[in-house]
């Protein structure tokens, strides 16, 4: 299980982007952290990983401080060394698990690993990121918009990559702009506005949260439409 217990976090002590989080996620989960830009879902997945010290608050893992040994992060806009070639990436990133059968799971995303990152589209960097983060085989995983930059097929493959780690015991937290990856993967989706948790939605709920955005970006945009 991990805990998030009175997280509070940002850049300004005064005026933090994160205000009091408690939240859980059990084993064998995928919890979908959704939110507008600026809600504070960047600043969150910082504060779990510690690369942004959060003010005030606990993350413990079986009631046990987490630590980088136990999570794996992978950011929105993933960074790779110049001249590195997506192999000797993915050896970097799997330091240490070196059992990590990398070529074999590259069977599935397809990516040529032989050639220089800088080479790679949008896509596939995210794809190779995601690699990275798979083959260091923590219990955490961070998954901040890892959709993003994909085509359709990739997403299909991606969702199907976070079930098949889901029922290995992780415990998955991911973000997305689109809600309906969100819906077709996750157990549980917390909605994140104004740097607090505004509600929760389990997997029978999703509907009702569908509805929910949809009438409200309706009734922000209507008017503004009819005034244009």
């Amino acid at each position: 299980m991990l805990e998030i217990k009175n997280l509070t976090a940002g850049y300004d002590p005064e005026n933090p982007v994160l205000k009091n989080i408690a939240l859980d996620f059990p084993e064998s989960s995928v919890t979908g952290i959704l939110g507008s830009n600026g809600a504070g879902k960047t600043t969150f997945f910082n504060a779990v990983s510690r690369l942004r010290a959060p003010y005030s608050g606990e993350i413990l893992l079986n009631k046990i401080p987490l630590d980088s040994s136990n999570w794996s992060f992978l950011e929105t806009s993933p960074f790779f060394y110049p001249y590195i070639t997506g192999s000797e990436y993915l050896q970097l990133c799997t330091l240490s698990n070196p059992d990590f059968e990398f070529e074999k799971w590259n069977e599935i995303f397809g990516l040529p690993l032989h050639q220089l990152t800088e080479t790679y589209s949008t896509g596939m960097k995210k794809k190779l990121s995601l690699l990275g983060v798979i083959g260091q085989n923590r219990k955490v995983l961070l998954l901040d918009e890892p959709f993003n930059g994909l085509d359709l097929e990739a997403v299909e493959v991606v969702l199907l990559v976070l079930e098949k780690l889901k029922n290995q015991g992780k415990i998955i937290l991911l973000s997305s702009h689109v809600l309906s990856t969100l819906t077709d993967v996750c157990d549980r989706i917390y909605w994140l506005k104004e740097g607090q948790i505004f509600r929760a939605f389990e997997r029978q709920d999703f509907p009702e949260l569908e509805n929910i955005l949809k009438k409200t970006i309706r009734h922000q945009t209507a008017g503004k439409l009819d005034e244009l």
